[in-house]
């Protein structure tokens, strides 16, 4: 006999980005926790030397480059509306979706690591993820900022469509008093900078907000009677 066990979350903390089916399933509470641009994650190389931001991708033909299909990065390329250098990517991941649009982060991972300067190959994909690769040992790949001015990333929380507003209101207020007291810089110091294994420059954290509020942090919400 198999016994199916359901469990409900009413919260999640991960790297969400909004978009149309997630907003339909939950609610996403404002303000973002994580802010980030989009990322050229390489091997590094004299290929990797010669790519600056995702307008250097762009404009040759010797690097093949994929995102992950469906997600967030997938509906900024192929928006029409963008600068004619991503309407160019776009076209040739569409027409490439063996190489173009990957199933998933760690595909995008393993098939830069597999990658050389003879057959070069780029992931482009959320910063602060491809960051942390990057800061990976054995230290061979290297993320390249995109410097996407169009693009403006964000991960929030995520709770349950029918969760009090009293809640979700608690929630925004803890949220925006992390940032301003600069905790949330702090995790993001501890998990990407501190823990950084190679020797390359450690990528900069986001700058603190400029004021602080007396602490009504999420641990505060979750012990209070």
């Amino acid at each position: 006999m198999y016994v199916l066990v359901v469990q409900r979350a009413q919260l999640a903390a991960a790297p969400l980005t909004k978009n149309a089916a997630r907003q339909n399933a939950v609610t996403f509470v404002d303000p973002p926790f994580m802010t980030f641009d989009l990322s050229i994650l390489m091997k590094r190389g004299d290929r990797s030397s010669q790519i600056h931001n995702m307008i250097d991708l762009s404009n040759q033909n010797e690097v093949k480059y994929g995102i992950v299909a469906g997600g967030a990065t997938q509906s900024f390329f192929r928006d029409w509306d963008r600068r004619p250098e991503y309407n160019i990517m776009w076209y040739e991941m569409e027409n490439n979706p063996s190489t173009g649009l990957l199933e998933s982060v760690a595909e995008g991972v393993r098939r830069v690591r597999e990658s050389s300067d003879g057959v070069p190959f780029a992931f482009v994909g959320e910063q602060h993820m491809l960051e942390f690769y990057a800061s990976r040992e054995p230290c061979e790949l290297i993320a390249i900022p995109g410097n996407v001015e169009e693009y403006h990333g964000e991960y929030h929380l995520a709770v349950t469509r029918d969760l009090d507003s009293a809640t979700k209101t608690q929630l925004a207020r803890a949220l925006l008093n992390l940032k301003n007291s600069g905790r949330l810089d702090a995790l993001y110091n501890k998990w990407w900078t501190e823990r950084n294994q190679c020797s390359q420059t450690a990528p900069e954290a986001p700058p603190a907000a400029a004021t602080a509020e007396p602490s009504d942090t999420i641990t505060d919400i979750t012990t209070s009677p």
